[in-house]
């Protein structure tokens, strides 16, 4: 009799509060629920598989490029995975926030925020004196017995500006590096509804072409409206109502049929988003 062993369930590791995340990675416990700032610490564990924190982290990590000192931003949003490994710690500063921070604040829902941790932000030696600078502020105001949550928010929405005017320095220095992704993007938007289906598409969203590109949406649409002064989002509307127009114009389909073959589940979505992009209706642009 041959014996097969039974195959190891894997537990999605999750972590619901930062006290759990901190207990865990060996930091410090946080001094609030909402809202934690700290230090990376030389006990700060090395390694991890995939854990998946219901919170947002925003960290500066201190190393090297091509000999030179540089500092590095990594984001992270609730329930998409963390996973590392380095031989040395880190040297920087982070902070993490729940999303009822982020509820109550809403000034502070940055689209870098939701991020992947591949889609870095590389700081210049000033930028990264002018963070760093901020981390440290925040962290002393944090460590005081009576600490203001205000105060606090202050330095995280000053931080916040600072990191969304650096990452639009990046996106329009690394030109080769974000041509590709632009590139790719129209690529895949293009032929998109090639060929049309009779029986329908699913309509093509931000979501969809960042997956088929590897990248979060949050940053394909920033990246995209960087480079061309209009979102991801946008784009895609204005494609899906030149493909609607061509087959308007060759009138062999009802306007209901062209709406569900562009992946709208109801005819009056379509109408409403053909009207909102070209200023009449599918039905006055037939008849033109």
């Amino acid at each position: 009799m041959i014996f097969i062993p039974k195959l190891a369930i894997i537990k999605k590791m999750t972590f619901k509060s930062i006290p759990s995340f901190n207990h865990y990675v060996h930091a410090q416990p946080p001094r609030h629920d909402w809202i934690d700032i700290g230090a990376y610490p030389e006990g700060f564990r090395l390694s991890s598989p995939k854990v998946y924190p219901n919170f947002y982290r925003i960290s500066i990590k201190y190393g090297f490029e091509d000999g030179n000192s540089k500092g590095f931003m990594y984001f992270s949003s609730p329930n998409n995975p963390l996973q590392w490994e380095t031989e040395k710690p880190w040297t920087g500063y982070y902070i993490q926030l729940t999303e009822d921070v982020i509820s109550k604040y809403q000034h502070l829902a940055y689209s870098f925020l939701t991020y992947g941790l591949h889609e870095p932000l590389y700081l210049e030696k000033e930028e990264e004196e002018v963070i760093t600078c901020l981390f440290k502020d925040a962290l002393m105001e944090y460590t005081r017995d009576n600490f203001s949550m205000d105060l606090l928010v202050a330095y995280c929405n000053l931080m916040f500006a600072h990191i969304a005017r650096f990452y639009e320095r990046q996106f329009g220095e690394r030109k080769e590096e974000y041509n590709q992704l632009v590139n790719g993007f129209f690529r895949l938007l293009n032929a998109y509804y090639t060929p049309i289906q009779d029986k329908g598409n699913v309509q093509p969203t931000v979501k969809y072409f960042a997956s088929s590109l590897n990248v979060t949406p949050n940053y394909l649409s920033d990246v995209i409206k960087v480079h061309t002064g209009q979102s991801a989002l946008e784009h895609i509307h204005q494609h899906i109502v030149e493909v609607a127009k061509s087959s308007l114009i060759q009138k062999k389909s009802s306007i209901s049929e062209i709406a569900y073959q562009l992946g709208f589940e109801y005819p009056n979505y379509f109408s409403r988003l053909f009207r909102k992009v070209t200023g009449v209706s599918p039905t006055h642009f037939r008849k033109l």
